[in-house]
């Protein structure tokens, strides 16, 4: 396949791009077409690498009012929502709305996607729709998946295991939220647990962490703690981190 007339950043003029196998193999400004080659004209469209979405939850998308709306606006309402929902979950209904919030990224030029999916399920119903999904889709898009334990790791029952089966799994992420967990000893422990999964299994953290407006909410720094002291700063990154906002200057 050839893309022509393509203009580049950083570069004068309109430029082809041959791509054979999946790859980028030529970019020529000249080149003789023969009559059998699959030809897109952009008529000079800038050409662009894919975008990334580094988060996303895809589990829970296409969910909204769904058993009841979240009247406050509230993320803790949200959770709760989200909470009664998951009781309903199914491996099918996971699959379709995740599929169809993922070809609409396809669409807007996002190749590569980050999406957390809730582990706090006895039955890990979404990681098993999830997991295929990722398999299913992986000719168009690069999924990566975290193990995301929405109702925490210690003050969910058997929250632990279920990390840890998640990524016996072949889930890609560790997932953490220890300002949900009930009490900040749990927050903290939580953190260690995320940490030596992560070590175990040689996998990537992304933490959900201190995603409130509390200035007390302070387990961003150990999360730093943890990715400074056993080497893994550069594998680890800190969502949302909103309770920075509240804090005394």
């Amino acid at each position: 396949m050839i893309i022509q007339n393509a203009k580049l950043r950083g570069k004068e003029g309109l430029w082809n791009i041959v791509v054979k196998d999946g790859k980028f193999e030529l970019i020529t400004q000249s080149m003789e077409l023969t009559a059998n080659e699959e030809v897109i004209d952009v008529n000079g469209s800038l050409v662009l690498p894919p975008f990334i979405e580094p988060h996303i939850h895809l589990d829970t998308t296409l969910t909204a009012g769904e058993p009841e709306w979240n009247l406050s606006g509230t993320l803790f309402e949200g959770i709760q929502r989200w909470s009664e929902r998951k009781a309903f979950l199914t491996h099918e209904d996971v699959k379709t709305r995740s599929k169809t919030a993922l070809k609409w990224q396809i669409a807007q030029g996002i190749q590569h996607v980050r999406t957390h999916v809730d582990v706090t399920d006895p039955s890990l119903t979404a990681v098993k729709a999830m997991l295929e999904v990722k398999e299913e889709l992986a000719p168009f898009i690069d999924i990566q998946l975290v193990a995301f334990p929405q109702e925490g790791i210690h003050s969910y029952p058997n929250g632990v295991e279920l990390l840890e089966e998640s990524l016996k799994m072949g889930v890609d992420v560790v997932g953490g939220i220890p300002h949900f967990e009930f009490t900040r000893e749990y927050g903290v422990d939580s953190m260690k647990v995320a940490f030596d999964l992560a070590e175990k299994y040689d996998r990537l953290i992304d933490i959900h962490c201190d995603e409130i407006d509390d200035e007390q909410s302070r387990f961003l720094e150990v999360v730093a703690k943890e990715a400074y002291e056993r080497g893994l700063g550069s594998r680890t990154t800190a969502s949302h981190t909103t309770a920075m906002g509240s804090y005394n200057d």
